[in-house]
């Protein structure tokens, strides 16, 4: 009767372990499956990771074949613009020489004309006057007859040099079109190499992450402008150096901030306090090369000027423009916008020679 009494109370006693021990394995299970889930979860985040990085790589193969391809098309079409050139200026050299030698024949004919007119009026007067046999007459009809073949002659050489130079002036008037056309066609092609190697800087930064601060995102943008080298139809007779102290102002606002590379941070720019709306406009005849967000200065339109120069208009709001465009001078470009340094609506204004940047006030016209 004791034995049975205490196997009772054994079973009693070792039931709850076994209810702790199931619950603590119900635990464990289910802990072990969470796990699970997770790795899952985790492994099909890295498959699409992988595929996603997969795709990257791919685009950025495809930017850098569209960029190697465009560069040979823009390295043949300079070629050909640059034999082009060649040929206007050996035209202008031909018209030069085509000229000078007209010089020459006008001055041989006047001589001529001025030999022959006196004896031609002398003949009309009288025909015989003077003749004593018919020797004298037939050396003062040879005579004569040569000086009109050479004559003649010359105002027959007058009119081909004519001819030529009316040929010569139409060659250079259809090479000067050609030029036009194919220096359009050359800029085209870096437009696109342009956009192309952006949508590199910035496929690029997603995927190795760059910190760079807003002065290097732009060096880096006007180093791969200058890099294209690009030419334009205004370059032949507006040159941006020539116009120093002459510039218009880009808005009718108030100088908050000036240029000054010794602050700190460094001033490269100015801030220039607008009223709401306000029309920011191009100063000089140019390119845009940009029309974009940048990091630090906001909504950017950089304009290109030829020979190294750049104008850079920041914080706007609205933009008129499109990348590729060229400008005008005094064109509107957008509208001002908000300017935080500044706390209200305003303009921050770059110029730039090569990616230095020059104070735009010993540029612009003084402030009324």
């Amino acid at each position: 009767m004791r034995k049975l009494l205490v196997l009772t109370v054994c079973c009693i006693l070792l039931l709850p372990v076994h209810a702790l021990a199931q619950a603590q394995d119900d635990t464990l299970s289910e802990s072990l499956q969470k796990e699970h889930q997770k790795a899952d979860a985790n492994e099909r985040k890295v498959k699409e990771l992988t595929q996603k990085a997969g795709q990257i790589s791919t685009r950025l193969s495809d930017i850098e074949d569209d960029v190697k391809l465009l560069k040979r098309r823009v390295r043949e079409q300079e070629t050909v613009l640059a034999d082009i050139r060649n040929n206007e200026r050996q035209a202008e050299q031909d018209h030069f020489t085509l000229e000078k030698e007209k010089e020459r024949i006008t001055l041989e004919l006047s001589g001529l004309m001025r030999t022959l007119w006196p004896v031609h009026l002398q003949n009309i007067r009288s025909r015989f006057e003077g003749v004593e046999d018919w020797a004298m007459f037939d050396r003062r009809f040879n005579w004569l007859a040569d000086i009109y073949d050479a004559t003649e002659r010359k105002l027959d050489e007058a009119r081909a040099n004519s001819e030529k130079i009316a040929l010569n002036l139409e060659n250079q008037r259809q090479l000067a079109e050609e030029a036009e056309k194919q220096l359009d066609q050359v800029n085209q092609s870096k437009d696109g190499l342009l956009r192309n190697q952006y949508a590199l800087r910035k496929n690029l930064k997603k995927i190795n992450r760059q910190k760079e601060n807003a002065e290097e995102e732009l060096n880096g943008i006007l180093s791969t402008i200058e890099d294209l080298k690009y030419q334009l139809q205004s370059q032949k007779t507006k040159r941006f150096a020539l116009y120093k102290r002459t510039l218009p102002w880009p808005v009718n606002g108030r100088v908050e901030a000036g240029f000054n590379l010794k602050a700190k941070p460094p001033e490269r720019g100015l801030a220039i306090a607008a009223a709401d709306g306000s029309t920011v406009q191009s100063i000089f005849w140019g390119k845009v090369v940009h029309n974009d967000t940048l990091r630090g200065f906001g909504h950017v339109v950089i304009i290109y000027h030829g020979y190294n120069y750049y104008s850079l208009y920041a914080y706007l709001s609205d933009t008129f423009v499109r990348n590729g465009q060229e400008v005008e001078k005094n064109e509107p470009l957008g509208t001002v916008g908000f300017f935080p340094k500044l706390d209200g609506p305003g303009l921050y204004f770059e110029l730039r020679f090569h990616q230095k940047p020059i104070n735009p006030e010993t540029w612009l016209t003084a402030q009324r």
